[in-house]
């Protein structure tokens, strides 16, 4: 479960003390509103202790922007300053074999 509005998690958790385990987060969601995507969202954290809202914040699944095409989201995914992206989503440029390749079946001559 991914949500796109990280403020109502920490409205959730602003009368809850710190720190608290993920089973403690999970039982004052399913309190305070159940059922809610808010409640799921809490629901999938890593198990842990968390030090405060903010932490869990960080924590929590997170659309990578709700407010942005399929396009942007791609082009999100590609451009972003954290280490470790996964090579197929890296942005990079064709290798001359491609361009050679693709000249090929297009009827050119074949060396």
């Amino acid at each position: 479960m991914r949500i796109a509005d990280t403020g109502r998690i920490e409205e959730l958790l602003g009368d809850l003390a710190f720190p608290a385990t993920k089973e403690r987060i999970v039982e004052h969601a399913h309190a305070t509103s159940p059922g809610t995507d808010d409640e799921r969202a809490l629901a999938a954290l890593p198990l842990g202790t968390y030090g405060s809202a903010a932490e869990v914040v960080r924590s929590v699944p997170v659309e990578p922007d709700a407010g942005r095409s399929p396009a942007e989201q791609d082009y999100q995914r590609r451009h972003h300053n954290k280490p470790g992206l996964a090579e197929h989503m890296r942005d990079t440029e064709r290798p001359p074999v491609e361009d050679e390749l693709r000249r090929d079946d297009d009827g050119g001559a074949a060396p």
